[in-house]
């Protein structure tokens, strides 16, 4: 079984005042705020949830498994691919992925046994 894997810049819903730099500076949190949403004019990378997506297909059916990361800047795709981050979420992607499999072969079993009974 193939296992692709993709990747997602989505809208972050978490606000970047108050939470992209807490450096005890208020002057300096206020910079990097100001400098982020500048940049996010730009770049969706600046401030974005990252949901990376392990896609298995068996069949006619396609399987999931996703991992999400909020609150990142970054300066585009490459540069997250370039942290650790990215094998991470892959790991994570492939261990929900690997939990919908397993949850899939218990009902195709229970589907197995119903069937069976009629």
């Amino acid at each position: 079984m193939v296992i692709e894997y993709t990747i997602e810049c989505l809208e972050e819903d978490t606000p970047i005042r108050g939470n992209a730099l807490v450096s005890g500076d208020d002057d300096t949190d206020k910079a990097a705020e100001d400098a982020l949403i500048d940049e996010l004019t730009r770049n969706e990378w600046a401030w974005c949830l990252v949901k990376v997506t392990a896609t298995a297909k068996v069949g006619k059916y396609t399987f999931t498994g996703v991992d999400y990361l909020g609150c990142c800047s970054y300066a585009n795709e490459a540069d997250f691919k370039a942290g650790g981050c990215w094998d991470d979420m892959k790991e994570q992607a492939l261990d929900d992925l690997k939990e919908t499999l397993e949850l899939a072969f218990e009902r195709g079993q229970i589907a197995c046994g119903i069937l069976e009974g009629l």
